[in-house]
């Protein structure tokens, strides 16, 4: 008998089975997940890089479970598919800006993913700093799992969280739960040394 998916939502918010679990929500939704990409991003768009969001999915789908609340009565095939158009949207709407880096609040927000400071070609002193960041960092993982998050993909895109786990002894969350609390970190280094500035 299947798992329902209430119960998959809820091992990983618990900390439970959290591999197995998110596997188990991946292999049943990544069709409705390829399905609205397809629909809100074109082939070519200059601004979102479907490749990118079908790379991902794990994460997107990870981060929908942990939004999803399964007392509101909405399946969470239907949540899943609005949470995925707007990651579409919010991507397609954050590229089109084109923000330059100069460390307001807004920018830091901006730090969230740090998609978009790797091909941001007009602002590398501040790249640089931030990688500085990283390489200083004592868990000696957070290197590399930014090095080849960011800098080690194909074509100049980010790299899939699931070729890195393998190569930093982690799954495929605990690369994500490691790479979230370094962002976080960054931000209020970033947000501490602006207040100085």
């Amino acid at each position: 008998m299947l798992t329902p998916d209430r119960d998959l939502v809820q091992n990983l918010k618990d900390h439970r089975d959290v591999e197995q679990s998110l596997q188990e929500l991946v292999n049943r939704h990544s069709g409705i997940y390829f399905e609205i990409i397809n629909q809100y991003v074109p082939d070519n768009s200059i601004y979102c890089d479907k490749q990118e969001l079908f790379n991902d999915k794990e994460l997107y789908i990870y981060n929908a479970a942990l939004k999803y609340n399964p007392n509101k009565g909405t399946k969470f095939s239907t949540f899943l598919g609005n949470e995925t158009k707007w990651v579409c949207l919010n991507t397609y709407n954050k590229a089109k800006k084109k923000p330059t880096f100069s460390k307001t609040n807004e920018d830091l927000d901006l730090i969230k993913g740090l998609e978009y400071l790797h091909d941001i070609s007009s602002n590398q002193t501040f790249i640089k700093e931030v990688y500085e960041m990283v390489e200083k960092h004592p868990d000696k993982r957070v290197g590399k799992i930014f090095k080849m998050r960011y800098n080690d993909g194909e074509n100049n895109k980010v790299m899939p969280w699931k070729l890195i786990a393998p190569h930093v002894d982690l799954s495929i969350q605990g690369c994500i739960n490691v790479h979230n609390a370094v962002i976080k970190d960054l931000k209020r280094k970033l947000k501490t040394e602006k207040e100085y500035e």
